[in-house]
């Protein structure tokens, strides 16, 4: 039962609930009661170290971080110790329970960052002592344990031995901002290659471990019209083993989904969504994007919603290239010349057009019944396929990934209850989407060529497909 999986989650949800009847209830601490006796903590770290669905593990930590008795809070940390490898929520409680009002919780959130080297928590230790040249060689405020507790927690993050190697490495940390790569979430913190489903599913391709040649040269660049300065440099990159869906998820797929009882459940979807979002596509009767073709008019939560539930994830721009050009970084899925009879474009949607402002205008005589054919049936383009196996991965329509476009880190959206002014134009809301589209020109079609997107849009251009890691 992979990690990912409803099922995983289904289990994981039950020893959730258990915990909450046993120890978690808010309505348990508001009668008086002693606390927690060291078998009870002992159970309730080993019951939390049984989880394995990633959002039973952030669903305890949310449950601590605000619990009110400060015995749960503590329990709940240490039990949540050996995931902080490979779970940002784990991580995110450390450094949250720092700074706890109770001393015993505080220190032990100082220790566990300290021998789990959380670079995350450095900032917020330094904010209670100060830096080293002025807390090492003198008595300094604040005084007494919690001043201790936090200067070895420092000295543990940043590796140093002596006062002296960590006045140094602190004074690298001043002028760069950097800490010692061993301090930061591991890059491939939640691939679990000797877990992934074996034999492959169907409708699943294995993309197997290796290096791989990422960007482009400058002399890559196709022409100055078109923005893809941000696919350079050319550099040589690695993952381990990861599946990806064949094809894009196509309108049939999405709609069984979006129709059925998990879609209106919201079980697994993103905890930054709407509440009560209504996943169905608005373009479902538009007879032009028929069962069989991608499944497009989806936005980023959407799409979120319909891999969680399939114990899937939206790829990351990396592996997305990868899949997509192979090991040998080819230009397109096939090689390195276009061949515009290879897939879904606007030269086969529009006809070839002579000019950007020719394909603008174009582009606008679009409505309800221009052009009669959009997208296409997916595998429509035998020719349209990677190295690897993974087809239609330019053209017909554009993917949502998992990356966003300034940070190249994860999409981590915050919108809730902020007012769509706030955020809609805000760099944190830019999703890289790749692969180009049925109304895109040639230049957008490469495997290497970044789009971006506003991730709540739902465009009659823009679908997506899963990975398993």
């Amino acid at each position: 039962m992979h990690r990912w999986s409803v099922e995983r989650f289904r289990v994981d949800q039950g020893i959730l609930e258990k915990l909450v009847d046993r120890f978690l209830a808010v309505e348990l601490w508001e009668k008086p009661r002693g606390p927690l006796t060291d078998g009870e903590r002992a159970e309730l770290r080993r019951t939390i170290a049984g989880l394995r669905h990633p959002r039973a593990v952030e669903e305890i930590c949310a449950i601590a971080a605000t619990h009110p008795e400060a015995g749960i809070r503590r329990a709940v940390l240490e039990g949540v110790e050996p995931f902080l490898a490979a779970h940002p929520a784990a991580r995110e409680l450390t450094v949250w329970l720092l700074a706890d009002d109770e001393d015993f919780v505080c220190f032990a959130a100082a220790r566990v960052a300290g021998r789990n080297r959380i670079g995350e928590a450095y900032e917020d230790l330094e904010h209670i002592t100060g830096p080293a040249d002025a807390a090492l060689f003198r008595s300094s405020k604040p005084v007494g344990i919690g001043a201790a507790v936090v200067g070895k927690a420092m000295a543990d993050i940043l590796g140093a031995a002596d006062r002296a190697a960590r006045l140094e490495l602190e004074r690298g940390h001043a002028v760069t901002g950097r800490l010692p790569r061993e301090t930061r979430l591991d890059e491939f913190w939640d691939y679990d290659p000797p877990n992934l489903p074996k034999p492959v599913p169907d409708g699943m391709v294995l993309v197997p471990a290796s290096e791989f040649v990422v960007g482009i040269g400058m002399e890559d660049v196709v022409h100055p019209l078109y923005d893809v300065d941000d696919a350079v440099p050319r550099r040589t990159r690695y993952l381990p083993d990861f599946l990806m869906d064949e094809y894009p998820v196509t309108n049939r797929q999405y709609d069984e989904w979006a129709a059925g009882p998990e879609a209106a459940e919201h079980l697994l979807c993103h905890p930054d969504e709407a509440p009560g979002k209504d996943h169905r596509r608005g373009l479902a009767g538009d007879a032009r994007f028929a069962p069989d073709h991608p499944a497009v008019g989806v936005d980023w939560y959407d799409a979120y919603a319909y891999l969680a539930h399939h114990g899937k994830r939206l790829p990351t721009e990396l592996e997305w290239e990868k899949a997509a050009r192979g090991e040998n970084g080819l230009r397109y899925p096939w090689g390195n010349a276009f061949d515009p009879d290879a897939l879904r474009w606007f030269g086969s949607a529009f006809g070839r057009p002579e000019s950007l402002e020719e394909w603008r205008e174009t582009l606008c005589t679009f409505d309800d019944t221009t052009p009669e054919v959009t997208t296409v049936p997916v595998g429509s383009f035998p020719k349209n396929v990677s190295p690897y196996g993974v087809a239609d991965m330019v053209g017909n329509c554009w993917e949502w990934t998992d990356t966003n476009h300034f940070t190249r880190d994860r999409m981590r959206p915050m919108i809730s209850g902020r007012p769509r002014p706030e955020w809609a134009t805000a760099e944190e809301s830019a999703v890289v989407i790749r692969g180009g589209a049925w109304t895109s020109m040639a230049e957008e079609l490469t495997a290497f060529f970044r789009g971006k997107d506003l991730f709540t849009d739902r465009h009659n251009e823009i679908g997506f497909r899963g990975v398993i890691r």
